[in-house]
């Protein structure tokens, strides 16, 4: 072989050497940078999970969500996703009542039993707000949930549980961390109508429920019937006086520094009565009631018990009502008829 000959033999083998190299590298580096994106999207999950970070903040109103993560694609948002026995509910979200119902298995492993209902608030979209969006419809699985979220205009929703995307489950905004003081009260009292840019809120009770009861996986459908806002019918929401020093307190909340623990619905005015027999009695005159927070619910006392205005003797009869928060009272009285 001529000498010539063997020098280009000899530079073509350490070209493609080097080539091998520069590959291997190239691998190298490409591994390393997906070991980077991993490392940081753990470190962004574990950021997110703390709900600490004060700097997120970003618009005026409150776009629901921790973290923003990959938009559900349509498949998703359409395609009833698959459960198992270790899923106990079901839960169905009417968009257009504002109300939520869960649902247990039957005896032949169907949801048809209601169980619960909650009233809500979904998103009040506005189209000239970049930060709102209309909540959204279709099947979704529970994924991850924290504690407090952080809100993106730095407040805070409790017992956030994540539906899709930037789309939760969690409790009216607070205006600090682990500040359960600090209570956003006027869209408090908008629970049951539309309200947030897109999440469900729910009163904390309500939003505690679900975080407790309702395992990663749990199946939502969100919907909408105006006529029909589900088997259990839309249960009330208390309001809260924005003028109270305890404004700031969710009057569901069942921490012991929660003031409204020392207020309960409250009947006045309930007393005994002597009536002659045959005559009319009016057993609401001067009768009234309120809830835990003050609010006068004197159409819902209830009286019961039985008694006969024909004929003369002593009744007992009894004066209950129940307020949005589950507090109750009863008053119980003697009605004596006399003989004319």
């Amino acid at each position: 072989m001529k000498k010539g000959n063997v020098l280009a033999l000899i530079l073509t083998v350490l070209m493609a050497a080097a080539l091998v190299a520069c590959n291997k590298n190239d691998s190298g580096r490409q591994t390393d940078k997906n070991t980077l994106q991993s490392s940081s999207k753990e470190s962004h999950t574990e950021k997110n999970s703390q709900a600490v970070s004060e700097k997120e903040s970003t618009s005026s109103a409150e776009k629901e969500t921790e973290s923003k993560t990959e938009a559900v694609t349509k498949e998703e948002q359409t395609t009833p996703p698959k459960t198992d026995d270790e899923l106990p509910y079901y839960i169905k979200v009417n968009r257009a009542a504002n109300c939520i119902t869960v649902y247990k298995k039957d005896d032949k492993g169907g949801y048809n039993i209601p169980i619960i209902a909650f009233a809500c608030s979904v998103g009040d979209y506005d189209p000239s707000n970049p930060n709102s969006e209309p909540t959204p419809l279709g099947v979704f699985n529970l994924s991850d949930k924290y504690e407090w979220g952080l809100m993106v205009d730095g407040s805070y929703g409790r017992y956030a549980y994540r539906i899709c995307s930037d789309i939760l489950f969690h409790s009216v905004p607070y205006l600090g961390n682990r500040v359960k003081y600090g209570l956003e009260t006027d869209q408090y009292n908008k629970l049951g109508s539309p309200a947030s840019l897109g999440c469900v809120r729910l009163c904390v009770r309500d939003a505690k429920w679900i975080f407790d009861n309702c395992p990663k996986g749990t199946v939502v459908e969100i919907y909408d019937d105006e006529t029909n806002p589900g088997p259990l019918g839309k249960p009330e929401s208390i309001k809260i006086p924005e003028d109270s020093p305890y404004a700031g307190w969710d009057p569901t909340e069942d921490d012991p520094d929660n003031p409204w623990n020392n207020y309960s619905a409250k009947i006045n005015g309930a007393k005994d009565i002597t009536v002659k027999k045959g005559s009319t009695v009016n057993f609401f005159d001067g009768v009234t009631a309120t809830d835990k927070c003050g609010n006068d619910i004197s159409e819902k006392i209830v009286l019961s018990g039985v008694y006969d205005i024909d004929k003369a003797g002593k009744y007992e009869l009894t004066y209950s009502v129940t307020d949005a928060t589950g507090s109750s009272d009863e008053v119980k009285i003697t009605m004596t008829v006399e003989e004319k």
